[in-house]
């Protein structure tokens, strides 16, 4: 054996060995500043939603008596007089029919009207979607009388029906621009292969086009799934008080002047907020893979 060699394998294995020091990594204080401040906005975040769980197991005068104070025992009493002493069930069922129905139809309607905007659309394409980006502009609050006054001439106010509308005419700019920049990224030869194969528009659309649009579609639909689901002003207004209404307005009505059913009101909102977290963490992948893939589209 040379020299050489034997100073090779000789020099090798500690080098390796220096590769994994045993040592703690030893923090910097940039580091424990990120870190104190990271904890201190978990706090913040964590501090009300834990604070509504331990209520939603106190009674009305436990509550009312120590409001800071810790239940005495873990039992669903409250979850169970929250189904069967108030309109909870009715206000869940209606929040899931918006959420669901306006999804279903933000899905089915507005990445064909983004991809028609910027495959077909030509001059009228262009005004159709400054048309949608200006609606963006418009606050809701300029719109809500107008809308009001004509869903009640057309016996639509206080129905769901109503509700899903106002959402859906909401969300179609903000849907409208984020797919309109997706497709400038998409190459138009495959649509052009389909279309020599034969297929037509709605085919090559839903066919072709759809499918490499799934990642934005994911980010879109969660976003506006997370926002149908814990919305309130919409419908506050649109649901008089001979409806139920959705979890908000539902718990909102909860609170009286003289008297607050606060141990139903606790119990309410954590479970208004355990389909929210559920989506989000089921996916947060896909929520931020399709963020990332529209803004490098766009």
């Amino acid at each position: 054996m040379s020299t050489s060699d034997a100073t090779r394998l000789n020099v090798l294995p500690k080098a390796r060995r220096q590769k994994t020091p045993k040592e703690k990594k030893k923090w910097t204080v940039g580091e424990v500043v990120v870190m104190v401040v990271l904890s201190v906005l978990v706090l913040v975040v964590a501090f009300p939603v834990i604070y509504a769980l331990l209520q939603s197991f106190r009674t009305y005068s436990e509550i009312t008596i120590d409001p800071m104070g810790l239940p005495t025992s873990f039992t669903l009493d409250n979850y169970i007089a929250l189904f069967q002493q108030t309109d909870y069930p009715e206000a869940l069922l209606n929040t899931v029919i918006i959420t669901v129905g306006t999804v279903v139809l933000l899905v089915a309607i507005v990445p064909m009207a983004a991809w028609g905007i910027e495959r077909i659309g030509g001059g009228w394409g262009r005004f159709l979607y400054i048309l949608f980006i200006a609606g963006l502009m418009i606050p809701f609050q300029v719109r809500m009388i107008p809308l009001v006054k004509a869903f009640n001439e057309v016996g639509l106010y206080s129905t769901l029906t109503a509700v899903i509308l106002v959402h859906l005419g909401g969300a179609a700019s903000f849907g409208i621009l984020l797919y309109c920049s997706f497709i400038k990224g998409i190459p138009i030869d495959v649509e052009e292969a389909a279309h020599v194969d034969g297929a037509g528009r709605f085919r090559t659309f839903w066919s072709i086009v759809f499918p490499m649009l799934l990642p934005v579609t994911s980010a879109f639909v969660i976003i506006q799934a997370l926002g149908l689901w814990n919305d309130f002003f919409i419908p506050l207004v649109f649901l008089d008080s001979s409806n139920a209404g959705t979890i908000n307005v539902a718990l909102n009505r909860m609170v009286g002047l003289l008297t607050s059913q606060w141990q139903l009101i606790y119990t309410g909102a954590i479970l208004a907020i355990v389909p929210s977290i559920a989506i989000f963490a089921a996916f947060q992948r896909y929520f931020i893979k399709g963020m990332s893939v529209g803004a490098v589209k766009g």
